[in-house]
């Protein structure tokens, strides 16, 4: 369901007003979905408080990296490819990290991971707006996405065996990366937050696609191995490709469609085979 939400941010991107830059977006996001993690957890009155220390400072330094690395592969090398490059390169850097230290996945994990990144690809390049050079920046800065986000699943958790709650260990990464996108926002425009719509927009990114999707993010992170997680995002591009046909009436070829359920039948491969964490 978390990765489902994930999925809105494009769709919802879409309807901010004009003026609104990804930036802007990116940080006004990350500093919103900050808020509504604090309430919860002192709403809860979620014990104990851990302080926030190298672990959590670092999530959160890779979770405000990815957001301006992903930005910035999308500016430079296409929405669908930058993409395909921050997401798919996730799973991937996640497995190489697990592997390095000790874990083997099931066969048939490897085979559902494989088999959804092969989907992700179809997805991507069935896409007509796809055909465009190379841009070595932009390929840098979408596999750096990919290693930052695989870097903030592998600290958050090593936080959750470090016994912190599901909460805190969202809460004071977010805080963290909320605090360092504040130079982001005061650096890009802002004026679309004054507008109705605006607000609308930038509450819905920070609550449904930060707090909550974040939080049952965490749940599953607690229970499964962290590439299996990392691999379960993969139906984000899912859920955007579908809400782009339904709600902003793009178009998807045969080889989207398919590449579509190519991911999602390798989702479910991954997530009956997937083992519970200790």
């Amino acid at each position: 369901m978390g990765s489902v939400l994930f999925g809105t941010s494009g769709t919802a991107r879409s309807y901010a007003p004009e003026g609104a830059t990804s930036l802007s977006v990116a940080g006004i996001r990350l500093l919103l979905g900050a808020v509504p993690l604090v309430i919860f957890a002192l709403w809860r009155r979620v014990r104990p408080i851990p302080r926030p220390g190298a672990l959590s400072f670092v999530a959160g330094a890779s979770m405000t990296a990815f957001q301006i690395l992903f930005f910035a592969a999308v500016q430079r090398q296409g929405v669908a490819i930058g993409t395909m490059l921050a997401i798919g390169s996730s799973p991937i850097m996640t497995s190489i990290a697990e592997l390095a230290r000790g874990e083997r996945p099931h066969p048939r994990t490897i085979i559902g991971t494989v088999g959804a990144l092969g989907g992700l690809a179809l997805l991507v390049i069935g896409q007509p707006h796809t055909q465009q050079s190379i841009n070595a920046v932009g390929v840098a800065c979408g596999l750096g996405a990919g290693a930052c986000y695989a870097l903030y699943t592998i600290l958050s958790k090593q936080l959750l065996q470090k016994g912190w709650s599901t909460t805190w260990t969202m809460t004071w990464s977010f805080v963290i990366a909320g605090a360092l996108s504040i130079p982001i926002i005061f650096l890009e425009p802002t004026h679309w937050l004054t507008t109705p719509r605006g607000v609308t927009v930038a509450l819905y990114l920070g609550i449904a696609t930060i707090a909550v999707s974040y939080l049952l993010y965490s749940i599953s992170l607690r229970r499964l191995a962290s590439s299996t997680v990392v691999t379960l995002t993969l139906v984000e591009p899912v859920t955007a490709s579908l809400l782009g046909v339904a709600i902003l009436h793009e178009q998807l070829s045969v080889t989207s469609w398919c590449g579509a359920g190519v991911i999602l039948l390798g989702l479910v491969l991954v997530g009956r085979n997937a083992p519970e964490s200790a």
